[in-house]
């Protein structure tokens, strides 16, 4: 990792979902082995377009879907966070389904 948010467990977290989850043709998948596998740091790779394009799009929506939840799914949702902060999971640096 290259000093930088991703350092962050629950970035860290995500970016191992995301890695694991997404296949070799995908471009949030290709951001977080990119910045798992320590090539580019977060910034860096949110820069290529096509990441960065499909970072933002992911964003918008997930914005537009926060917005329509009611109080209690958002609650949720924050403690579910809070708990990938603390899982001692979060300190692997193990990427699943790494099929670049």
């Amino acid at each position: 990792m290259n000093g930088d948010i991703a350092e962050a467990q629950l970035a860290r977290a995500v970016l191992r979902h995301m890695a694991g989850t997404r296949g070799k043709d995908d471009p949030l998948g290709s951001l977080a082995r990119t910045v798992l596998s320590g090539e580019a740091s977060l910034q860096t790779a949110a820069a290529n377009p096509w990441h960065g394009q499909a970072l933002a799009a992911a964003f918008e929506k997930a914005q537009d879907e926060r917005s329509r939840m009611p109080p209690e799914q958002r609650a949720a949702y924050e403690r579910e966070a809070e708990r990938l902060r603390r899982s001692p999971a979060a300190d692997d640096d193990t990427v699943i389904g790494d099929d670049r």
